[in-house]
């Protein structure tokens, strides 16, 4: 396979990872109780399509023209840098934590999600020979590592007292 294809396809495997991350968060939101976890879902959603256009851009770029071009990469939310103690629910979500089944999965999944994330861009920069587009990778690996680090906060924040209220004692 020429490595014009090859570049192709691992950008087309990108899309899809973006598309998968983006449907699972769109379905979170939509299943989520508290309004600031939906809003915090929604908001992993949007990224995920922003990094969806600019992987398609780069896509079209290398099919159409042999240039390795983006869309202009918008600034990253530090979805971390928050002055409440949790940045996705609410405290009054935290005291109905024995209902939190749906979102503590959510939040299992999405960790599982962002890290094959992680680890699929930084093998990708790493194996591509254009330097934008191992930036292009890096960046996105960044981006992700933003994600993964608001949802293991976010676990943190509740598990203790989730497996309190289902009582659940790993130890």
């Amino acid at each position: 396979m020429e490595k014009t294809d090859q570049l192709l396809e691992v950008v087309k495997n990108a899309i899809r990872v973006e598309n998968d991350g983006f449907q699972f968060y769109r379905l979170a939101e939509e299943k989520a109780k508290d309004p600031k976890g939906k809003e915090f879902f929604a908001s992993l959603a949007n990224d995920e399509t922003n990094h969806m256009q600019i992987l398609k851009s780069l896509y079209q770029s290398i099919k159409e023209k042999g240039e390795y071009k983006f869309d202009e990469v918008k600034d990253m939310k530090h979805i971390l840098e928050t002055t409440s103690e949790s940045p996705i629910f609410s405290k009054e979500f935290k005291e109905r934590i024995e209902q939190a089944q749906f979102e503590m999965t959510a939040l299992s999944i999405g960790i599982l999600l962002e890290k094959n994330s992680i680890e699929f861009y930084k093998r990708s920069a790493q194996q591509s020979e254009h330097e934008q587009v191992k930036m292009l990778f890096n960046y996105l690996a960044d981006w992700e590592g933003e994600h993964l680090r608001a949802l293991v906060k976010q676990q943190k924040f509740l598990q203790e007292d989730y497996w309190t209220e289902a009582r659940f004692y790993p130890f």
